[in-house]
C-alpha cells in the first residue's frame, strides 16, 4: 500500500486481466464448487471473510484458508475451489478471461465439492 498526505493506493494486481468484478455474497452462501480449464483469478476481500477450500482434480489433498478483509488469494486454473461466506462479504475479483456467460461456462467445470450436507464437517476438520 502506498501512502502519502493525500491518502493511499492499494494495487490489487499489476498484470493484464480481462475482467474485474465486484461480487457481493450473502451470509451462509456457498459459491464456486468448480475449476477452470484456463482461467485464473485473484479475489480481494473488501469486507467480510471467506472460508476457502481448494484441492486437486481428484478431490485429494483438500486444503483450507480463512481469507480475511484486505487479504487477496489466487485461484489457478485446474484447481477445484469453493468459497463459503460465514458473514456478508464483498470481493473484487480480477480474472484472466472475460466474464460473459458464454466464455465463463465454456471454461468452467462444476463439481459437487462443498455443499450444505458436508460444510460443517469440513469447517470442523480444517478450521
Amino acid at each position: 500500500r502506498d501512502n502519502d498526505v493525500r491518502g493511499s493506493i492499494l494495487s490489487i494486481k499489476n498484470m493484464n486481466v480481462s475482467n474485474v468484478s465486484v461480487i457481493e455474497c450473502n451470509k451462509g452462501s456457498i459459491r464456486s464448487n468448480h475449476y477452470h480449464y484456463k482461467d485464473w483469478h485473484y479475489m480481494y476481500v473488501l469486507s467480510g471473510c471467506i472460508n476457502y477450500f481448494f484441492c486437486d482434480l481428484k478431490l485429494k489433498n483438500i486444503e483450507f484458508l480463512k481469507v480475511m478483509k484486505n487479504q487477496i488469494i489466487f485461484t489457478p486454473s485446474m484447481e477445484i475451489h469453493c468459497t463459503h461466506f460465514p458473514v456478508k462479504t464483498t470481493l473484487v475479483v480480477c480474472s484472466k478471461n472475460k466474464r460473459d456467460q458464454t466464455n465463463y461456462e465454456k471454461d468452467t467445470k462444476r463439481v459437487n465439492f462443498i455443499n450444505d450436507s458436508n460444510l460443517e464437517y469440513y469447517l470442523k476438520k480444517y478450521s
